[in-house]
């Protein structure tokens, strides 16, 4: 029988673990937030009293832990039999070998643990999985965020939507998921090759204390801490959640990707919801999800919706662009203030055009994203000017804007475009609630 405290243990494992040659190691990726000296004496007792002592009376053995770079692990001390542990995982139809994440699948762990086991399962997978980071929050620090990691690496989309349900039948509401997809990580940029960042279930402070908690005592200081900032409202269940316009996705480079399973590779998704309604999850609003699919082609670029760079890499791009879809248009390039393109009904249709124009001229640059307001940005650099190629005689074909000042480029194209949507018909095809690249 599983009781409350194995639950914990097979939910540490499940979260963090790696069962190799007849023993396992548990990784707790605390990153900077562990390696606090102040943190580290808290998670160092944990361990040795509580997750010790767990150890020790229900599989009859102790357990130390090690300090390595940006996160702590546990692992067995005397190379004990785990032949009981590995029992236990199985009754669960839990992995018993490799990073359990990779395949770890719930179905039969729901059915079997209830009450406090199953909260206790599921706390271990928060001490290993959470992340308290005042980074994570819906806009500002009065809506801080719980985030649930799970490694793009294991490809396990389906956990990431069983363990995401479960909570939800438990009583929470998610706040957002981000999934390891090119649709979520990219949806403006075909080329960005960052968009590997993993999946992240992220629930409101306030409730997910309302029904879950840590075991870790530094882990739980902290979100008690975190609850006291927060002002905003939690979201709506997902059943009833209304969908705004969703932000159009463009096909991107990696969309066919290996690191891609194929329930996900060659395929576009426009909402979180739309991979929880493709993954069969109950809770999802699929109503909403329809409504949206019967419209894709307003929400898909074919063509780039942004590039951004230096001047040689986005020239190149656009004019491989124009050879492969536009070669017999004629182009030109003028010199224009910021003002008259902003102000420009012919520029309207741009969905990135401002976000580009802050890339051109922002002081700091994240990466490819503008540093600071985007309408400051644009304020203060009304009266600078930029080069622009566009095809003559043309609205909505892409464009090309160049700041020869700092040596940025960006390019930027329209949903409006007959060119996009003429490209949409030929390279997609719905299939029910899939959207396939077929070309």
């Amino acid at each position: 029988m599983i009781n409350h405290d194995k639950a914990y243990l097979l939910g540490l494992l499940t979260g963090g673990g790696t069962i190799a040659n007849g023993t396992f190691l548990i990784k707790l990726p605390f990153k900077k937030w562990g390696m606090n000296p102040a943190v580290m004496n808290k998670i160092a007792v944990d361990i040795l009293t509580k997750i010790r002592d767990k150890f020790q009376n229900t599989y009859g053995f102790p357990v130390t832990y090690e300090i390595g770079n940006s996160f702590w692990s546990i692992k067995p001390l005397n190379s004990p039999d785990i032949s009981s542990l590995i029992f236990d995982l199985k009754s669960l139809e839990l992995p018993t070998e490799g990073f359990l994440l990779n395949s770890a699948e719930l179905t039969r762990a729901k059915m079997q643990l209830k009450g406090i086991a199953a909260e206790n399962f599921l706390t271990g997978i928060f001490d290993t999985r959470a992340s308290l980071a005042l980074s994570h929050r819906r806009f500002t620090s009065e809506a801080p965020v719980v985030s649930l990691e799970i490694p793009g690496s294991t490809k396990n989309f389906l956990f990431v939507v069983q363990i995401c349900s479960w909570l939800t039948d438990l009583g929470s509401t998610t706040d957002q998921i981000l999934f390891n997809h090119p649709c979520q990580h990219s949806a403006a940029d075909p080329t960005y090759k960052g968009w590997k960042k993993g999946f992240k279930i992220r629930f409101l402070v306030k409730s997910f204390l309302a029904k879950h908690s840590f075991a870790l005592q530094a882990k739980a200081i902290d979100i008690s801490k975190l609850e006291k900032l927060q002002a905003k409202d939690e979201q709506v269940p997902c059943s009833k959640r209304i969908i705004r316009t969703p932000s159009p996705v463009c096909i991107h480079s990696d969309i066919d990707s290996p690191d891609l399973p194929k329930e996900v590779r060659n395929k576009l998704f426009l909402h979180y919801f739309h991979f929880c309604t493709v993954f069969g999850c109950k809770h999802a609003p699929t109503n909403e999800i329809e409504q949206i699919l019967d419209n894709y082609p307003d929400y898909i670029f074919a063509l780039p919706r942004t590039e951004k760079g230096n001047i040689k890499k986005i020239t190149d791009a656009y004019f491989s662009l124009r050879a492969l879809h536009f070669n017999e248009k004629d182009i030109e390039e003028i010199e224009i203030s910021v003002k008259d393109v902003v102000s420009d009904d012919n520029y309207k249709g741009y969905l990135e055009l401002e976000q580009g124009i802050a890339f051109l001229f922002s002081k700091k640059l994240n990466g490819k994203r503008h540093s600071g307001s985007k309408d400051l940005i644009i304020r203060q650099n009304i009266a600078e000017r930029v080069k622009l190629q566009k095809v003559i005689g043309e609205n909505y074909f892409p464009i090309l804007l160049k700041n020869e000042t700092n040596d940025r480029a960006v390019l930027v194209s329209s949903l409006r475009s007959n060119l996009n949507q003429s490209l949409v018909k030929r390279k997609i095809e719905r299939n029910e609630l899939n959207i396939n690249i077929v070309e």
